[in-house]
């Protein structure tokens, strides 16, 4: 039988999630997203009717999500920066550590500004895209090795109407030999160790690209081969930012410093104390 109102579906979807230890949000986020209401409207319609095609819906997103599969891979949409972007598994879901390293990016444009920007393994493209809203007269360009993330990055600069120059590359290999330079570099490459696996969701194992999560030498791998050939591509004035994971911070940093060691290089925490960004750059501001 067909529940007639949002507050009796909402009501026993979180008794289920509660039985399962799982995010009780869950549901509200499934009904609200596609019902097209914010948080408080679907708190202000707890007594509206839902149609039977609507409650059929819920039912069959519940589902997925109670089988593990993340609500954002089900609804199609992830929330990053106050925008919302198309993901689906051929892309890693925004994380909120991500924010804080675009956060990172805005407060240095807003003191100085860039000629190029580069961001590096741009997946969905939220850095790049984001930037580019943030800063429309900066020409931004981004890269992926997975033709598929490039796919879903290219969707989402077309819905958020932003110019974007997307190229398929291993890293920065293209320029290399293009001979292009950027002085605004960006990236979250794949920095999670194999051996970290164990300590990881069963839901993201699932159901994110595992080429976007994991890297060799204990997670290392990217930085290494990455910051090595960074110097090619940099201009005479550069900023460098990219996130790691929280205990890579030391090492990422020595990375930076052997490849420019006349520049000033910072491991940044986030917002639980945790190290979770570098950045090197040569510019005084």
């Amino acid at each position: 039988m067909l529940n007639n109102s949002i507050g009796k579906l909402l009501h026993e979807a979180k008794q289920r999630l509660m039985e399962r230890h799982l995010d009780t949000n869950a549901a509200e986020i499934l009904i609200e997203t596609r019902l097209g209401l914010s948080r408080s409207e679907l708190w202000q319609s707890l007594d509206r009717e839902i149609s039977e095609e609507g409650q059929l819906q819920f039912e069959k997103d519940f589902a997925r999500y109670l089988d593990g599969e993340p609500a954002q891979y089900i609804l199609e949409t992830a929330p990053f920066y106050g925008y919302d972007f198309y993901v689906d598994p051929r892309v890693l879901i925004p994380r909120p550590e991500t924010e804080e390293l675009v956060l990172l990016a805005e407060n240095h444009l807003k003191k100085q500004s860039a000629q190029n920007a580069l961001d590096i393994c741009t997946g969905s493209g939220i850095i790049a895209i984001t930037l580019k809203k943030l800063f429309p007269k900066l020409p931004v360009t981004a890269s992926d090795l997975s033709e598929k993330a490039l796919q879903v990055a290219q969707k989402n600069a077309k819905a958020l109407q932003a110019d974007v120059c997307f190229k398929r590359m291993n890293l920065i290999d293209a320029f290399l030999e293009t001979g292009e330079k950027f002085d605004l570099i960006i990236a979250n490459p794949p920095y999670i160790a194999e051996s970290e696996k164990s300590e990881m969701s069963a839901s993201v194992l699932a159901h994110e690209p595992s080429l976007a999560l994991f890297a060799e030498n204990e997670g290392l791998a990217i930085y290494q081969e990455l910051i090595h050939k960074l110097p090619k591509i940099v201009m005479d004035n550069y900023w460098i930012a990219f996130e790691i994971g929280y205990t890579q911070g030391d090492a990422v940093k020595e990375l930076f410093q052997k490849s420019f060691p006349q520049a000033s290089v910072i491991v940044h925490k986030d917002i639980n104390q945790k190290n979770r960004m570098v950045s090197c750059t040569n510019i005084l501001i």
